[in-house]
């Protein structure tokens, strides 16, 4: 049994369509990211699973409890969800502990049960030393803890985070992402969280759903989009790549700038054939015909722009060329080839 299955969904908003027909599973113990640019319908569908949202048609099930669809809908305070906002949404006239109560009221728990429940949460949170402080005496990501602990304290069948790491400096986010991640794990807690950010969404989620004007493009693993995206949106939404023109010679085989290259296709399920190629699956040696026409380091790589052939890629090398005037080879370094139709990349045949 799955935490959470919608099926068919649709959701409009003064009369425009915001969801176009979802469908996806969450399975227990399993963080599922919602990504996509804004606009895409990533907080509307979270909305829509916690019940702040109404639907205009399809279903939603919990734990297989049927909560949307069949002319019902589950009020909000009854689907055993918990919702973490962007902004945490903690009440600054109360402490943390107070907080916590809060979340606790409707469950209607002895003084003594719900104390327990109190210190539980905020130990596996490791926040047990500031109970008694209010949210203006912590940093962002004892606030961010706080409310994971609220969210968790009423243990929901699904936890569900807006945002949860946009408000977090960048030194703390890292390992803020990774103690949130290892929490939700060790609770067999199923998860799923809306963000704008690839790298997140890579360091967080098991799966992603990528979305595009309310539609869910592709959904797998942070590596399987990465690799192998199924759509020029895909491709370039989660990191820059090189676009090569390539020739058919014969079924399974390419010819291009880079050399030969063996795909599974054919000219006549790819007529106008594009191989998206990552800057990291570039190979720059020194020494060759390329043109080196620009460098930017960037810390764990060098950023290199180099003129191959008359066609400019984007590479990333380990270390700085120091020579450029001699100028370098380019080569591909062997992957599962991603091709694409010019048809599909209208928008960008500018840059061929």
């Amino acid at each position: 049994m799955s935490a959470l299955r919608i099926e068919d969904l649709y959701c409009q908003h003064q009369q425009q369509a915001v969801l176009s027909g979802i469908s996806l599973t969450v399975a227990d113990n399993e963080i599922l990211c919602l990504l996509g640019a804004s606009g895409g319908g990533k907080t509307t569908l979270l909305r829509a699973i916690a019940g702040l949202m109404p639907v205009s048609q399809g279903t939603v099930w919990l734990q297989g409890r049927q909560v949307e669809g069949a002319g019902m809908s589950v009020p909000a305070e009854q689907r055993e969800t918990g919702f973490i906002f962007q902004d945490y949404a903690l009440f600054p006239h109360l402490t943390v502990a107070q907080n916590l109560a809060f979340a606790l009221r409707p469950l209607r728990l002895s003084g003594e049960q719900q104390r327990q429940r109190i210190q539980e949460m905020l130990s596996l949170v490791a926040l047990t030393s500031l109970a008694q402080r209010y949210p203006h005496e912590l940093s962002g990501g004892q606030q961010q803890r706080v409310a994971i602990a609220r969210a968790l304290v009423c243990r929901p069948q699904l936890l569900l985070l807006d945002e949860p790491f946009s408000n977090i400096d960048a030194q703390v986010r890292w390992s803020l992402i990774r103690e949130i991640r290892a929490l939700l794990k060790s609770l067999n807690m199923a998860a799923v969280f809306v963000t704008h950010s690839k790298e997140e969404a890579f360091a967080f989620a098991d799966r992603l759903a990528l979305l595009e004007k309310g539609r869910v493009v592709q959904i797998g693993t942070p590596k399987q989009l990465y690799h192998q995206p199924a759509s020029p949106y895909v491709a370039e939404f989660l990191g820059r790549g090189n676009l090569v023109r390539c020739d058919w010679l014969a079924a399974g085989h390419l010819a291009s700038a880079l050399g030969e290259i063996r795909v599974e296709s054919d000219p006549a399920a790819c007529p106008e054939p594009l191989l998206f190629v990552r800057p990291q699956l570039l190979a720059v040696t020194p020494g060759g015909q390329g043109a080196v026409l620009e460098q930017q380091f960037l810390g764990s790589h060098v950023r290199c722009l180099i003129d191959w052939q008359g066609e400019h890629y984007e590479a990333w090398h380990h270390e700085w060329l120091t020579e450029p005037e001699f100028g370098v080879s380019l080569a591909l370094r062997p992957h599962a080839p991603v091709l694409f139709s010019r048809t599909e990349w209208p928008q960008l045949h500018s840059r061929l």
